[in-house]
């Protein structure tokens, strides 16, 4: 196993006390902070205002006589060397930079002075950025975004890009995403992606790690913090900047030098680091890792209301590198008991309409399903698609509400037994932003929720839960061939 070579972070992402200099009503971190837990702890500078949000601001942040840890710079970039000094002399453990204006310019004047504040710092505090939206913690109480929740979670999020962080905090409410720690690192002056890969790989609060980055200084410090952090942990990556053209646009975005799309994939390899192609498979893979047990194969098996959405899955499995397996004797035999014949697919694909509808024990249910086809040993992943509550709606009429409870209560109850079984279980549900419907989109979100809250991933479309199934497949593979490698 690599060893770590990073200093301990925790006065970056624990501090006692934190101030904003150029704190003012007009930048967003006064109002992520006062409403969290470091509220009392929490020191406005701004000379040219003796207030900010009812606080006391101080002209300088030698002016404050409590000590100071971490520091979140929001002033022009003019003026950030002389804040940075003064940041020095008071004893600050940690300055972030949320001010552009540095490397990522390409300009002469830009690239000197991010190095005069390295200059500064070095040996005496810990510079994050510049250009960044820093840390967001929400056990000490960090944050970037007034409106990020305060819950904690077990999701490590890595990102050079302060939008791609800010996209996984609003993630928290649409997606159930619970984060333990993120770093949004941009120019990476100081401290930088394999910094907090060490750091994360460690953390105990973090279960599986996702990262962005566009590029980095130091290849080979970089290939052994991921192979540290992907020796203890799940890692799943996306690199900005894989062709010619994006590796341009990732260059004037932090100043990065993005390298060769295939360098980066045999990295990555070598690693055991899951690498996707998008920002929704990053989200995606991080959220079923979170909660679901690891799939020992690549047998998937799909649970429709559809014979066209079969045939279409099928060919989404089998592009993604997954198999779709054909139960066994027993398993045929034991759903032709309560599937009906007409109108049907007693198979893998299972079409099987009827059952979506069916809520007494008598009648056998989707928790019958699931329960059979948990119990097929070449079947390692489970996808429902659960796309009937307009339909349900229809059928149902006054009684919608009754029989949807009990139909809610048996797909959860297969779904516990599958996963207790081993299976990894994912939903698919179609979460039509445009419908007109109002209590269908209220039930869908609702029954979304449930599953979420009890550990179950949801997806809106069949190809994010196939290629989420494709991604934890592929760590799991690696995984395998590494323990096989290594006797």
């Amino acid at each position: 196993m690599k060893t770590k070579t990073s200093a301990n972070l925790d006065d970056v992402f624990f501090p006692r006390n934190v101030a904003i200099i150029g704190a003012s009503p007009g930048v967003a971190y006064p109002l992520a902070l006062l409403g969290g837990k470091l509220r009392d702890r929490l020191f406005m500078v701004n000379p040219n205002s003796t207030e900010v949000f009812g606080r006391k601001s101080y002209a300088s942040i030698l002016d404050i006589a409590e000590p100071v840890d971490y520091v979140i710079l929001t002033l022009p970039a003019k003026y950030a060397v002389q804040a940075v000094r003064e940041c020095v002399q008071k004893g600050v453990k940690a300055i972030h930079s949320f001010t552009s204006g540095f490397s990522e310019t390409g300009l002469k004047e830009g690239i000197e002075m991010e190095k005069e504040l390295v200059s500064i710092v070095k040996g005496k505090a810990r510079l994050i950025g510049p250009n960044c939206m820093g840390i967001y913690c929400p056990k000490s109480g960090l944050s970037f975004n007034p409106a990020s929740t305060h819950e904690e979670g077990h999701i490590g999020v890595i990102s050079q890009s302060g939008t791609f962080a800010q996209f996984f905090i609003h993630a928290g409410r649409s997606r159930n995403v619970k984060i333990s720690k993120i770093v949004s690192y941009g120019n990476a002056a100081d401290l930088d992606c394999p910094d907090f890969l060490e750091y994360l790989a460690d953390d105990s609060d973090t279960r599986v790690i996702a990262l962005y980055i566009e590029g980095i200084k130091d290849g080979r410090r970089l290939k052994s913090a991921l192979e540290y952090a992907g020796s203890k942990k799940p890692v799943i990556a996306l690199k900005g900047g894989v062709t010619g053209q994006g590796g341009r646009v990732a260059s004037s975005h932090t100043g990065a030098l993005a390298g060769a799309g295939e360098t980066w994939a045999t990295m990555f390899r070598q690693a055991e680091v899951v690498q996707v192609d998008d920002f929704d498979d990053l989200l995606n893979a991080a959220v079923a890792l979170n909660d679901s047990p690891l799939p020992a194969g690549k047998g998937v098996s799909i649970i429709t209301y559809s014979g066209g959405f079969s045939v279409v899955q099928t060919d989404m499995c089998v592009k993604a590198g997954l198999d779709i397996p054909q139960f066994s004797a027993k398993a045929v035999e034991e759903l032709r008991k309560f599937v009906p014949v007409s109108g049907t697919m007693v198979g893998n694909p299972l079409d099987a309409w009827q059952l979506f509808y069916k809520y007494e024990e008598k009648d056998g249910t989707l928790k019958d399903v699931l329960r059979i086809i948990a119990g097929e040993k070449d079947v390692h992943s489970i996808i429902l698609q659960f796309d009937v509550i307009r339909f349900m709606l229809n059928m149902w009429g006054d009684k919608f509400e009754e029989y949807f409870a009990a139909v809610a209560e048996k797909v959860l109850q297969g779904c516990h037994y599958a996963r207790e079984s081993g299976k990894l279980v994912i939903v698919s549900m179609f979460l039509d932003p445009f419908a007109e419907n109002e209590i269908e989109r209220k039930y869908n979100l609702l029954f979304k929720k449930r599953l979420e809250s009890e550990g179950f991933p949801v997806y809106p479309t069949l190809n994010d839960a196939v290629r989420t199934v494709a991604s934890i497949y592929k760590y799991t593979e690696m995984r395998r061939k590494k323990l096989l490698q290594t006797g």
